[in-house]
């Protein structure tokens, strides 16, 4: 089965190229000044929030399509960071088209999702009844289940264009296409993806509790700089080499079942 392949190639092709996790620890290190700050500068913190969600915007393609091209080699054998650059730069248009697409997509069932819930908050203010609140509940599920599929065919966009050479709209529908022919499999994929993923983002979370205001309030210890600096690195050390691990096993599972 390809999900069980995948997970066995995946660690092998991390341990041969240990850079693969430096390209994602530049880019979770972004986020650790935002980290620190937002106990003592809570203002200054979101600020920075908004800038590096910006930043992340014009080089998230490139370190997408950088790290698909390295892991690809590693599953292989090695690869190397000049790969991460060469492969970023040669698929950064094609693959920043894809990923705007895929944003106003998501921006406009966001909006349904918000005006239809606010909707259904003036509805219940009003007292109008139990059936517009349902009917608008309704409606709220619909948009949001709509948005899961979206994303569940449309995730591997990114290895088709780095793998197969595709557009930004032809590795779209590549990416359809690869996940209604493999949807058994590929659903398999997304439960351990997301397991995995959730059981460390729910470890990194806690550590980021505690750099918040609330930290106290909540019972937990109030840390000091150093200590807010220690936890921080942790939590973006353990996200960089998970983001790595996942992104290696995508390939790897993108390429078993296209072969």
């Amino acid at each position: 089965m390809a999900v069980v392949q995948a997970l066995r190639r995946s660690p092998g092709a991390l341990v041969r190229t240990p850079v693969l996790v430096v390209p994602a620890l530049v880019l979770l290190a972004f986020q650790l000044p935002q980290l620190l700050l937002q106990s003592s500068r809570p203002l200054l913190a979101s600020v920075l929030s908004l800038g590096a969600s910006l930043l992340s915007l014009v080089v998230a393609p490139f370190f997408q399509g950088g790290m698909i091209g390295m892991a690809d080699e590693a599953l292989e054998g090695r690869s190397s960071l000049g790969t991460f650059v060469a492969t970023g730069k040669a698929h950064y248009v094609q693959i920043l088209i894809a990923y705007l697409l895929l944003l106003v997509v998501n921006m406009i069932l966001g909006m349904i999702f918000f005006f239809v819930g606010f909707g259904a908050l003036l509805v219940g203010i009003a007292e109008l009844g139990a059936l517009p609140v349902v009917v608008l509940g309704g409606v709220a599920a619909i948009v949001a289940l709509v948005y899961l599929v979206f994303l569940f065919f449309l995730q591997f966009y990114g290895q088709a264009i780095v793998l197969e050479g595709e557009t930004a709209i032809d590795g779209l529908k590549r990416s359809y296409r690869v996940v209604r022919s493999n949807l058994l499999a590929t659903i398999g994929y997304m439960l351990v993806a997301v397991v995995g993923g959730s059981l460390v983002g729910l470890f990194v979370g806690s550590l980021s509790m505690l750099a918040t205001p609330e930290a106290a309030e909540l019972g937990l210890p109030v840390l000091s700089t150093g200590g807010l600096i220690a936890a921080g690195a942790v939590a973006t050390v353990i996200s960089s080499v998970v983001s790595a691990f996942l992104l290696v096993y995508s390939v790897s599972f993108y390429q078993l079942v296209t072969q």
